[in-house]
C-alpha cells in the first residue's frame, strides 16, 4: 500500500496564515464524452465507474492520465457498471440486458467474466468490491429467494455475509473481512460483518446496533475501521458513521459523523487506511436543496464544494463515491452546462485552519510538557 497523506508543518503554518491550498477538481469524460459518474480509484491513480457512449452506457476505466476506455460488457449483454478497482487493475461490478437483468462481472486484463454465470446464480447478482488478493464479494440469488451475499476468489465461491434471510457484502479488505447488510422480510437492513474463520468458511455477525434500527456498512479499510450509515440515535434521518465490533460480542454504539449544513441525512461510501472517509449529505425533508459531496477526517466534515473556485468546471460536486490511501477522492457532480461527470480530487487537504489549527495546537501543547 502507499502511504497515507499528511501534512506538514510549513504547510500548517501557511494555512493558518490564511493562504489557499491549491486543490484542482478535475472533470473526468468518458471515452464519447458523454455524462460519467466515477465509483472507485486505487492507489495508482486508476479510476472506475461509468459513462455514456454512442452506443449505450458502459462501464469505464481512466488511467492516471485521466484517459477512458470501454470496458464492454459481459456475453449477451449491452449496458455496464464497475463499483471497485483493486491495486492489480481487475475490476468488478455488473452488466445488464435490456430488460434489466444484472449478472456480476469481472473484468481482468482484457477479459471479461460472467460471474453471475460462473456461480449458476437463479436471479440477478452484482459484484461490490475486490481487494488486491483478487477476493470478490457482492451479492447473488444462487438459490431461490432472497439475493444473499457471496464470495468469490480462484478456488470457487460460496454463500457467506448474511445473517438472516437476505443481504449483500459491500465492502472487503485485505484480510478478507467482509462488510455489508442483512435483513429479514419486513424488518430493517443491519449492518453485518464477516471474517474468514480458518475453516474456510465465515463467521458472521450483527455490526450495526442492537434493536430496531436500520443500518448498512458500505466499505471496511485494513485497519479494520468499517463505515456506513444508520438511523440509531438520530431524528430518523440517517447519518454515516463508524461502526465497531470485536467479532466476539455484541455491536457497540456506532459514532455518527452528522451532516453539512442544512442537510439532516448523510451516508458514507468509502474509507482509507489513514481514516480519511468519504460521501454525501443530502435532503431527508425533501425542501429541494442539492446534495453535497464531503470528507471526514479526525471529528470533523468537509464539503468539498468549497474546493470549487470561479473558474471551475463543476458548478457542483454531489457525491464523492471513492478514496485511495493517497488522499484521492473520485465522485461526481454537475458541470456548468448541467451535464453529470465524474470527478477527481488528487491528494485531498482539509480547509485551512481545520485540521491545521489541530496539529498546531498538539505541537504547543508537546512543547509545554517539555518545558
Amino acid at each position: 500500500m502507499n502511504t497515507t497523506n499528511s501534512i506538514s508543518f510549513g504547510v500548517c503554518l501557511l494555512a493558518l496564515a490564511g493562504s489557499a491550498i491549491a486543490q484542482p477538481v478535475n472533470a473526468l469524460r468518458g471515452p464519447s464524452n458523454g455524462a460519467s459518474i466515477a465509483y472507485d480509484i486505487n492507489d495508482w491513480g486508476q479510476v472506475v465507474g461509468q459513462s455514456e457512449g454512442v452506443f449505450g452506457t458502459s462501464s469505464t476505466l481512466w488511467d492516471s492520465s485521466g484517459n477512458a476506455s470501454s470496458l464492454g460488457y459481459a456475453d449477451g449483454y449491452g449496458l455496464s457498471l464497475a463499483y471497485a478497482i483493486n491495486n492489480s487493475g481487475q475490476v468488478v461490478g455488473y452488466s445488464e440486458n435490456n430488460m434489466g437483468y444484472r449478472t456480476a462481472t469481472l473484468w481482468d486484463g482484457g477479459r471479461t467474466t460472467d460471474l453471475g454465470a460462473d456461480m449458476n446464480a437463479v436471479g440477478p447478482s452484482a459484484a461490490r468490491d475486490i481487494n488486491d488478493n483478487g477476493t470478490i464479494v457482492g451479492s447473488a440469488s444462487i438459490f431461490p429467494g432472497f439475493a444473499k451475499g457471496f464470495v468469490w476468489d480462484s478456488t470457487g465461491y460460496q454463500v457467506a455475509g448474511t445473517q438472516y434471510q437476505g443481504g449483500s457484502n459491500l465492502g472487503v479488505n485485505s484480510a478478507g473481512v467482509m462488510v455489508g447488510h442483512s435483513f429479514f422480510f419486513g424488518d430493517p437492513d443491519t449492518a453485518t460483518i464477516s471474517a474468514p474463520d480458518g475453516r474456510g468458511g465465515f463467521d458472521t455477525r450483527d455490526l450495526g446496533p442492537a434493536g430496531f434500527n436500520f443500518s448498512i456498512a458500505t466499505a471496511i479499510n485494513n485497519n479494520g475501521m468499517s463505515v456506513g450509515h444508520t438511523n440509531y440515535g438520530t431524528d430518523g434521518a440517517w447519518q454515516a458513521a463508524i461502526f465497531t465490533s470485536d467479532l466476539l460480542g455484541p455491536p457497540s454504539e456506532p459514532m455518527l459523523l452528522g451532516s453539512l449544513d442544512g442537510l439532516n441525512t448523510s451516508e458514507a461510501n468509502d474509507v482509507n487506511d489513514s481514516g480519511l472517509i468519504v460521501g454525501y449529505s443530502w435532503d431527508g425533508m425533501h425542501n429541494g436543496l442539492d446534495s453535497r459531496a464531503w470528507a471526514w477526517k479526525a471529528g470533523e466534515m468537509f464539503d468539498l464544494n468549497d474546493l470549487l473556485t470561479e473558474d471551475s468546471m463543476f458548478e457542483l460536486l454531489i457525491e464523492a463515491t471513492g478514496v485511495n490511501n493517497n488522499g484521492d477522492i473520485v465522485g461526481y457532480g454537475l458541470l456548468h452546462d448541467g451535464t453529470t461527470s465524474a470527478f477527481v480530487i488528487e491528494g485531498f487537504v482539509p480547509a485551512p485552519g481545520s485540521l491545521a489549527a489541530l496539529m498546531l495546537g498538539g505541537m504547543a501543547a508537546a512543547r509545554r510538557r517539555r518545558s
